[in-house]
């Protein structure tokens, strides 16, 4: 997290404005890169479920 003690602090208002800013600017970017995030993650997430599958063996004989 970026910290800066040593910056004025800003009013209540230019947080909330900024705050809102930001809040508005990903809901439309993740409206935009919907497709491309979601890619990303489904990716991402059929990779770590193959690398936990154990590797099958046809000859695997029961106990």
């Amino acid at each position: 997290m970026i910290s800066h003690r040593d910056d004025p602090p800003l009013p209540d208002e230019a947080i909330i404005a900024i705050l809102e800013f930001l809040q508005r600017f990903t809901e439309c970017f993740e409206n935009q890169y919907y497709g491309e995030i979601h890619r990303y993650y489904e990716e991402r997430s059929r990779a770590n479920r193959k690398a936990a599958d154990p590797p099958s063996t046809t000859n695997d004989q029961p106990f």
